[in-house]
């Protein structure tokens, strides 16, 4: 017996499509299929964690402040100033700022505590003094927010009557535009102009609170570094800060020059790299 095969076109047209067809499928099946553990889409891939800098010591000429933060983070644990006074920060488990106590001779001056709202804000802060053991309300703060952004404070004596306001407006950066004060029925608004690099404050969070009654105010309230705070009513208070930075983009030394003196400072940091538990490297 012969087998007859046709090999005409129009009968194999059917049959080699169809096997086509079946490749294609089961290569796009094969390509779906990726063992477990495969990274991600693309898509979905996030950008790796940077190192970042915070500050140990400030130095204004042989004046030392020392900073330390718990370890591997950026969470500040405690300050040394030249005076002999020490700050501690005491969290809750869950990160949030419970209480900053100074100390002077190992003896508790005074303490603040901070209070969350529904948003987990700092809404308030209380200042208390302690006189031997005896606690007494010196003021307390109220804050209001843009966002996560402070756009207003107010102080409060123990009897709730406000003492003084401050609001704040801010560029899309991140950075002060304008503070307003009132005191007394008294008005005074001051005008800022920022830098557009790491702030020496800016990985600390919280820094602006911890420094609210502090000199160093006025330097961890933006995203960057100020350049200049200016009044129409008290220029004699205007102020004016040169940096130089350093290989990271941070301020390493700060001239701050108001009317006819100038006040330096020497800045050093500390490398945090993400997913290690220690720091690693200290530089200007």
């Amino acid at each position: 017996m012969i087998l007859k095969i046709d090999f005409n076109r129009n009968n194999l047209k059917i049959p080699v499509y169809g096997l086509a067809f079946l490749l294609l499928f089961f290569a796009h099946g094969c390509k779906k299929q990726k063992p477990w553990g495969d990274s991600l889409p693309e898509e979905e891939k996030k950008e790796p964690l940077k190192e970042i800098l915070v500050p140990v010591k400030i130095e204004t000429g042989k004046l030392v402040t020392e900073l330390k933060y718990q370890e591997g983070k950026s969470l500040l644990n405690e300050i040394s100033y030249p005076n002999g006074e020490v700050w501690k920060i005491i969290y809750t488990k869950t990160g949030y700022p419970q209480r900053l106590e100074r100390y002077k001779n190992n003896k508790q001056l005074q303490y603040f505590s901070y209070a969350l709202d529904a948003e987990f804000r700092i809404s308030k802060i209380q200042r208390w003094n302690n006189d031997n053991g005896n606690l007494s309300l010196a003021h307390q703060y109220v804050l209001g927010y843009d966002k996560q952004s402070i756009i207003s404070t107010k102080k409060y004596d123990p009897l709730s009557n406000l003492l003084e306001e401050e609001t704040r407006a801010y560029a899309t950066a991140g950075n002060l535009e304008t503070t307003t004060n009132i005191k007394k029925n008294i008005s005074e608004s001051r005008s800022w102009t920022y830098d557009d690099k790491s702030g020496i404050f800016s990985n600390l969070p919280y820094a602006d609170l911890f420094f609210l009654e502090e000199a160093y105010a006025e330097l961890s309230m933006g995203k960057g570094n100020p350049l200049s705070t200016s009044s129409l009513k008290s220029p004699s208070e205007n102020k004016t800060f040169s940096y130089t930075y350093n290989s990271n983009a941070y301020p390493s030394e700060i001239a701050i020059k108001k009317g006819n003196s100038t006040e330096t400072m020497k800045i050093t940091y500390k490398i945090i790299k993400p997913g290690i538990t220690s720091s690693t490297g200290v530089l200007p």
